[in-house]
């Protein structure tokens, strides 16, 4: 009986399935659930890996949002290609107008006074705070281009007259510039106006070539001045582009 007790008594213990033997329902649910992880893993290390490498060989655009360029007019990637082409202003090629407006000493200064030669017209005004980034710009290509047969027509918009526009030409250096001032038709005899600063481009012949209403990128004016002047669109970009704007 004593002998009985102690095999009673004795623990049992879980059998070790046999080498090759099915393994039991809950150690395949852990088998299948292992699999599908490392196959989720393995799937998401391919996505990024795929995004950075199309993130590395896509061209990386400058601080001003467009493809950044090299000297010779290539982009970020290398093509030889042309730069893609600015769209056309449906102003371009019609005739500017006809205007005659007086300077700060009361000279009479006509539009017509600047025919054959590239003409940029700003409106601007001295409580303009868009208009005096510009104004520096101005004047660097005044002083640039003007041997080339450029011309800056700045048409003042400030209603107190000479004595306002006067000192203000002075502190800011204005004087290379052709300023005049503008009269209450003046805005509509250009087609109208949204607000200042408004520049246009006017080419040798009197003819627009292009608007632009707000402050505009400098590179963007330069481009058109070189354009203007007979440099090559692509030859021009690289050039207004470049941190000298020096000619090749």
């Amino acid at each position: 009986m004593d002998e009985m007790k102690a095999e009673q008594q004795q623990p049992t213990e879980s059998p070790t399935p046999a080498p090759g033997a099915a393994p039991s329902a809950d150690n395949s649910q852990q088998s299948k659930d292992d699999k599908l992880s490392r196959n989720l893993l393995v799937a998401g290390l391919a996505i990024v890996a795929i995004a950075l490498g199309f993130h590395l060989l896509s061209p990386q655009p400058t601080a001003g949002g467009r493809p950044s360029t090299t000297a010779n007019g290539t982009n970020a990637a290398g093509d030889a290609g042309p730069l893609k082409p600015r769209a056309v202003p449906s102003i371009r090629g019609q005739q500017a107008p006809a205007i005659t407006l007086k300077d700060l000493n009361g000279k009479p200064v006509a539009l017509a006074d600047f025919k054959g030669k590239v003409v940029l017209v700003n409106f601007w005004a001295t409580w303009c705070q868009p208009c005096l980034l510009e104004i520096p710009w101005f004047i660097d290509f005044q002083k640039k281009y003007e041997k080339d047969g450029f011309q800056v027509l700045a048409i003042s918009l400030d209603e107190e007259g000479p004595k306002i526009v006067k000192p203000y030409v002075d502190k800011h250096d204005m004087n290379v510039l052709s300023v005049v001032m503008g009269e209450e038709k003046t805005p509509n005899e250009f087609g109208g106006l949204l607000g200042l600063p408004t520049t246009f481009m006017v080419d040798r012949d009197g003819k627009y070539y292009s608007k632009h209403q707000g402050l505009v990128g400098k590179d963007e004016i330069e481009e058109e001045i070189l354009i203007l002047l007979g440099q090559p669109a692509q030859q021009a970009r690289a050039v207004a582009a470049s941190p000298s704007g020096t000619r090749p």
